[in-house]
């Protein structure tokens, strides 16, 4: 077994875990969304009076589950794509070589958006929000965090090289 094929199957178990726990917290953040948003239809109609946190909470869940969705993309290999590779090249090296180049395409994107993401995060950190007073970092926070964590399929696609239709 060459090491190509034994990291892959290292990776592929922590890739697993991590789309897991990527879904698990999504679904918990869109459960969350969508109760605050209906508590808030409810407070702001029937009871005419409007949480003072009705805007940030939500757009913060929201930033956080559309960046927590692209690890279990990564992690799937779910992110859209035009599919042109399959039309136009037969199954073999050329397709493989092609899939590796767009995943290292993919790995320096994740990492200039962490790095970023990071650098952002320390300059709005000390800058609180409106409503509820947190650091508004925290909106920033979801980039670096879900984009390292992206590199980890991200990575063991680079390694494996290929897909069930190669």
């Amino acid at each position: 077994m060459g090491l190509d094929a034994r990291l892959w199957r290292a990776l592929s178990g922590s890739v697993s875990c991590l789309d897991r726990l990527a879904l698990t917290l999504g679904a918990l953040c869109v459960t969350g969304f969508a109760g605050i948003v209906v508590y808030v239809v409810f407070a702001r109609y029937l009871l005419s009076h409007t949480p003072y946190w009705a805007e940030e909470l939500p757009r913060l869940l929201l930033v956080w589950v559309t960046f927590i969705g692209s690890i279990s993309g990564f992690a799937r290999n779910s992110h859209f794509r035009a599919g042109l590779l399959g039309l136009l090249l037969p199954p073999g090296g050329a397709r493989v070589f092609l899939r590796r180049v767009a995943a290292c395409a993919a790995l320096v994107f994740l990492a200039v958006l962490a790095v970023t993401g990071w650098q952002l995060t320390q300059v709005t950190w000390s800058h609180q929000t409106t409503a509820l007073s947190w650091p508004v970092g925290l909106f920033y926070l979801a980039l670096p965090v879900c984009c390292a964590l992206s590199m980890i399929p991200a990575f063991a696609f680079l390694i494996r090289g290929r897909t069930n239709d190669d």
